[in-house]
């Protein structure tokens, strides 16, 4: 890190902008907070399961525990006749014991009575004349039962001191139902972000309203507090701001006081108007870097103050969709305390591409992929201008072509997949 007085000559690698990023990322404090409240954030630790699930022997189906050995050798010449000595459902506890020439009606999640160590679906069982298949009732097995038929046996899904969910998992509906039916009630997690968001420029119009000459509306905004929000983490959002100094220092000194994350967009290049780097020389930032090789979002400039992160993103709407998803989400979730915290990238074939020829930048095709055949295809064909909203709208993925190079329609291109969640250490 160096002083914001210091520029960076030349813009540096994709490679070594994120390496910078993650490289400072660290995770925040950690809380106890109830099971409910902590959906959306990474668990601090795996809470090791208080209980055994299932907590009993319980009956895969409805039918009729047996002693397995009672059943040899039946079927439908020769059926196998044992009396019903009870009924237990869901919810409820057998009294009864199984004893040779007995069965136990028993339903689907209940705990299998003592004795037994088979269920019979109902299907496999004929009813005598008279017979109703209840409690002193006779039954008919035709077909021979094994030995654990339709028992699933106590801690066989989740066994006890066993932890399913681990450290650096985000806790979401799924790993919520597991801990919640082994008795887990409260977790320790990564306390949720505080990020905060600005555009900034005179140009923008946020909300409704008539455009005056020579305004857009604010769309960075919405988008960046989307993304945010389908991350679990608190957004603060501070609205737009104009292309002055003192306008943006004095919107973002209260977030980076209070917050972990100050996100902004546009003001960030070298214009007349690009007040962002003299902000943050203003708020005593340090820089990690200012310029990256990379089309879209080449302006791209970050700073850290002590435990506060600073992303400049460009301004232009496909800058800041690209920027965000190679720069900012990764770094924010490895501060969230995600174990894993990069988007999936992987290889697909190229069916279609834009018009362009190659640059000494990294370039970053919005595109979508999809599975064709048992393999990755992608599709780049669209507008890819900076400023084109257009280009991202359907985009599942970015395409990566590197310096200098310019792939055809059929080669292999490396793919960043958007909308699919991080993948496994070791995928």
């Amino acid at each position: 890190m160096r002083d914001m007085a210091v520029r960076e000559a030349e813009p540096i690698a994709v490679e070594e902008a994120r390496r910078r990023c993650f490289e400072w990322a660290s995770p925040r404090e950690v809380v106890r907070v109830p099971l409910v409240e902590a959906v959306g954030c990474y668990l601090a630790r795996g809470p090791e399961l208080p209980e055994d699930v299932p907590p009993f022997d319980r009956s895969l189906k409805d039918g009729y525990a047996v002693r397995a050995a009672d059943t040899a050798g039946a079927s439908d010449g020769t059926p196998v006749s044992l009396i019903v000595i009870e009924e237990v459902a869901a919810g409820g506890w057998p009294t009864r014991t199984v004893e040779p020439g007995t069965a136990v009606r028993t339903m689907t999640g209940a705990p299998v009575a003592p004795g037994a160590d088979a269920v019979v679906p109902l299907e496999n069982v004929r009813l005598p004349e008279g017979s109703a298949g209840r409690e002193g009732d006779r039954i008919e097995l035709v077909i021979p039962a094994r030995a654990g038929d339709e028992i699933q046996r106590r801690g066989d899904d989740l066994p006890k001191g066993s932890s399913p969910v681990g450290a650096g998992e985000r806790l979401g509906p799924r790993e919520a139902a597991v801990l919640a039916t082994a008795g887990v009630l409260e977790v320790e997690v990564v306390r949720r972000l505080r990020v905060a968001v600005l555009s900034t420029g005179d140009e923008l119009l946020s909300g409704p309203g008539p455009l005056r000459p020579g305004q857009i509306r604010n769309s960075n905004g919405p988008m960046l507090a989307a993304m945010m929000r389908m991350e679990g983490w608190d957004v603060r959002d501070l609205g737009q701001c104009s292309d002055r100094v003192e306008s943006v220092v004095q919107a973002v000194h209260g977030a980076l006081e209070s917050g972990d994350v100050v996100v902004t967009t546009g003001a960030v290049s070298v214009g007349d108007y690009d007040v962002v780097p003299h902000a943050m020389e203003r708020l005593g930032m340090k820089l990690l870097f200012q310029k990256v090789a990379i089309r879209p979002g080449k302006p791209m400039t970050v700073g850290v103050k002590d435990d506060r992160i600073w992303f400049a993103l460009p301004g232009n709407p496909a800058s800041t969709f690209v920027t965000a998803h190679l720069f900012l989400l990764p770094t924010l979730r490895k501060m969230a305390g995600a174990r894993v915290w990069d988007a999936l990238r992987t290889i697909a074939v190229l069916k279609g591409r834009p018009s362009e020829g190659p640059i000494p930048l990294t370039r970053y095709w919005r595109a979508r992929v999809w599975l064709e055949a048992g393999r990755a295809v992608v599709d780049a064909g669209r507008e890819q201008l900076s400023a084109a909203i257009s280009s991202f709208l359907g985009a599942n993925a970015l395409v990566e072509v590197p310096p200098g190079e310019d792939p055809r329609v059929g080669e292999a291109v490396a793919v960043w997949w958007l909308d699919v969640p991080p993948a496994p250490i070791g995928y």
